[in-house]
């Protein structure tokens, strides 16, 4: 009878690479494909694929090398014989990664090979220094990510860039540091002012695109927002340094503009999105107003207090487009009451809290006084406090300044021609906005506008 002639294998060369490794003699890319390529060649080896995984180091783990999980699919389609790599640290450099996979390549009847390297898994001294070779790489790869570590550490300290990417507005010079480029710097100090001004992300990327030209994706547009590398600030993976770099955005305007990307909160579980929610309160009973929908179009607001529990007398509801016409109406002329009652009251508090100073002065002045003239101390003495406490008095003292509200928010608001851009906004912007610069609006059950304040 005559002999069939054997089926070739089918076989997956598998190949990994590191950055750092690319630029090693007989670990590079192409030098490892030439090898297990050659070793296919010569025994009549069918190449099902090349699976590469370049720039990938072996801590990453299994789920990001993604070359690696096509060709275990491939396995599992029964396409795979033999998966062929020159070494074993270019497979694994863990042993539980290894015996996972391993069941994997035995229930598709699929064995796996080096070139450059002889392993026996038929024998338990075999399988024993495949685990021995397998931990010592896995401790080889632990010490590199330590000493990386170490590496990276020292840079961030010492305000060294670690790559060349950086952000926009920023370049990396020849000392290894990041500088300011003055023409893109600007652009992204106007991004931030005009966020702030508008509240609008979307606005804000096509004033970007009208105005220079650049298509800033939504997802772009937002990382600058939230960079804190912007402020100088490194913070990234556990690592800090408060002067990595040169600013770009004042301090003061990146938390502003943080403030108002926190409030812009997502929109309730129903899919609508109520103007005022939060902000509207109940001037019977200091709750705040729920809103409600009616007919699908119209918004409401009403006090949750009497409607739920009967607790209050406020029974009547206001409409949303009710509040937002006083508001544009009154918002300038009762920021500039608020604005000049808070200067009033702290004029009051500084002139109160000095006159409280003087009058303890005035009284120390008197027990020393006492103190001379009872001998409890002698003239030396004396004229020393004495010369302290005149001065003390001549001099206007220095008080804590009291939490001052951002006049400046309200008033850039209103220069503009805010009914003109608020009516470009989408309803979450809208929300944000207005979220922004009130803190409450006090309504009473005659659907009337009793008080409001500011943040």
């Amino acid at each position: 009878m005559e002999n069939l002639p054997t089926k070739p294998l089918r076989v997956a060369p598998y190949i990994r690479v590191s950055g750092q490794e690319q630029a090693i003699k007989g670990l590079s890319l192409e030098a490892q494909q030439e090898d297990l390529l050659e070793y296919c060649l010569e025994r009549g080896w069918i190449v099902v694929d090349v699976y590469v995984d370049a720039a990938k180091t072996a801590r990453k783990s299994l789920g990001k090398r993604t070359n690696f999980l096509r060709m275990l699919e491939d396995v599992k389609r029964d396409k795979v014989d033999l998966v062929l790599f020159t070494r074993l640290d270019r497979w694994f450099r863990s042993v539980a990664d290894y015996y996972k996979v391993m069941e994997v390549l035995e229930a598709h009847n699929c064995g796996w090979k080096t070139t450059q390297e002889q392993y026996d898994t038929s024998t338990a001294g075999g399988r024993l220094y495949i685990n021995l070779r397998l931990s010592i790489a896995q401790n080889e790869a632990d010490l590199c990510g330590e000493r990386i570590g170490v590496v990276f550490d020292s840079k961030i300290r010492h305000g060294t860039a670690v790559s060349g990417n950086c952000p926009f507005g920023y370049r990396v010079n020849e000392e290894k540091r990041l500088e300011i480029v003055p023409e893109r710097a600007a652009i992204v100090q106007d991004a931030f002012q005009h966020y702030r001004a508008t509240v609008s992300q979307r606005g804000t990327i096509k004033y970007i695109r009208e105005t220079y030209g650049l298509n800033w994706t939504d997802t772009n547009f937002r990382r600058i927002l939230h960079d804190r590398l912007y402020t100088g600030y490194y913070d990234r993976n556990g690592r800090t340094n408060e002067s990595f770099c040169p600013a770009i955005i004042p301090q003061e305007l990146f938390d502003a503009v943080q403030k108002l990307l926190s409030n812009n909160a997502k929109s309730n579980p129903t899919g609508r999105v109520y103007l005022f929610t939060s902000i509207l309160v109940c001037a019977e009973c200091g709750h705040k107003l729920a809103g409600h929908q009616t007919n699908g179009k119209y918004y409401y607001y009403r006090c949750s207090q009497h409607y739920r529990r009967d607790l209050c007398s406020h029974d009547k509801e206001i409409r949303e487009e009710v509040v937002e016409a006083w508001l544009f109406e009154n918002l300038g002329r009762v920021f500039q009451e608020w604005r000049t009652e808070w200067e009033v009251k702290e004029a009051q508090r500084k002139q109160s809290a000095a006159a409280v100073d003087r009058a303890a002065v005035r009284r120390k002045l008197s027990r020393l006084k006492e103190l001379y003239l009872n001998e409890v101390i002698d003239l030396e003495e004396y004229k020393r406090d004495y010369e302290a406490l005149s001065t003390q008095l001549e001099e206007r003292p220095a008080l804590p300044p009291a939490p001052r509200p951002n006049f400046e928010a309200v008033e850039a608001f209103l220069a503009q021609d805010f009914r003109q851009i608020y009516d470009t906004l989408e309803r979450e912007e809208k929300r944000t906005l207005w979220r922004s610069i009130i803190k409450e609006i006090r309504i009473d059950n005659d659907q009337q506008v009793k008080g409001l304040s500011f943040l």
